[in-house]
């Protein structure tokens, strides 16, 4: 599977483990899952509260769904490919470089 799919499997993965968590405490062992991932299902959850009311942010990187970082990264001519942290860093690193550029003006 290339990164594109892989972010997007993921991302569903993450979904139904955050929306059917009753079902799956007690069922699944999250003793050997790497930080990374538990990151992610925590965004999951919080994108769920997110949908439901939470006052987070829309702007809030973190919290995008890979599909909403593919378009803000599309929208300014950069890569699209790469797991979440790779399209949130290159995200922030081009706001940061815009920033910069606005500032030198």
């Amino acid at each position: 599977a290339n990164s594109k799919n892989l972010a997007l499997f993921q991302e569903s993965i993450m979904d139904f483990v955050a929306e059917n968590g009753d079902n799956v405490i007690g069922n699944v062992s999250f003793d050997d899952v790497p930080g990374n991932l538990m990151s992610d299902l925590l965004t999951a959850f919080s994108q769920g509260k997110k949908a439901t009311g939470s006052s987070a942010p829309d702007d809030d990187l973190k919290l995008m769904r890979v599909g909403e970082l593919r378009k803000r990264l599309h929208d300014k001519g950069l890569c699209v490919d790469g797991s979440r942290e790779t399209m949130i860093a290159l995200l922030r690193e081009n706001s940061a470089s815009d920033e910069t550029a606005a500032e030198e003006r």
